[in-house]
C-alpha cells in the first residue's frame, strides 16, 4: 500500500508539474497575444498619424503653391507698373525737353537773336536735371 501511495504521490506531483508547465505555456501564449494586439494598435496609430501628416503636407503644399503664384503675379504687376511709370517719366522729360528746345529755337530765330535768353534756358534746364549716378 505504501508503494501505491508513493506512486500516487509521484503521479500527483508529475500531474502538478504538467499542469504548472501547461499553465506557464498558456500564460506565455496569452502574453504573446496581448503583445501582438498592442503592436497592432501601435501600427494602426502610426498609420493614422502618417495619413494625417500626409494630408497636412499636401494641404500646406497646395497653400504654398497658391501663395507662390500670388506673389509671382504681384511681382509681375509691380514690374509692369514700374515699367509704365518709367515710360511716363521718359515721355514727360521728352515733352519738357521739346518745349525747352522750341523756346531756344524761338529765341535764336528772333530778329535780333536773343542768345543770352537761349543760354539762360539751357542753363535752367541743366540745373533742374539731377546728376546721373
Amino acid at each position: 500500500m505504501a508503494v501505491l501511495a508513493g506512486l500516487a504521490t509521484i503521479g500527483s506531483f508529475l500531474a502538478y508539474l504538467y499542469f504548472v508547465q501547461r499553465s506557464k505555456a498558456n500564460d506565455a501564449r496569452d502574453e504573446a497575444l496581448a503583445l501582438a494586439e498592442t503592436r497592432r494598435e501601435v501600427i494602426a496609430d502610426l498609420r493614422a498619424q502618417l495619413a494625417t501628416s500626409e494630408e497636412s503636407r499636401m494641404r500646406l503644399k497646395t497653400q504654398a503653391d497658391r501663395r507662390i503664384r500670388e506673389l509671382e503675379k504681384a511681382l509681375e504687376d509691380a514690374r509692369a507698373e514700374a515699367r509704365e511709370q518709367a515710360y511716363q517719366i521718359q515721355r514727360l522729360y521728352a515733352i519738357g525737353l521739346a518745349d525747352v528746345l522750341a523756346g531756344v529755337r524761338r529765341d535764336l530765330e528772333a530778329v535780333p537773336a536773343d542768345v543770352e535768353r537761349a543760354l539762360r534756358r539751357i542753363r535752367e534746364l541743366l540745373a533742374s536735371v539731377p546728376p546721373a549716378a
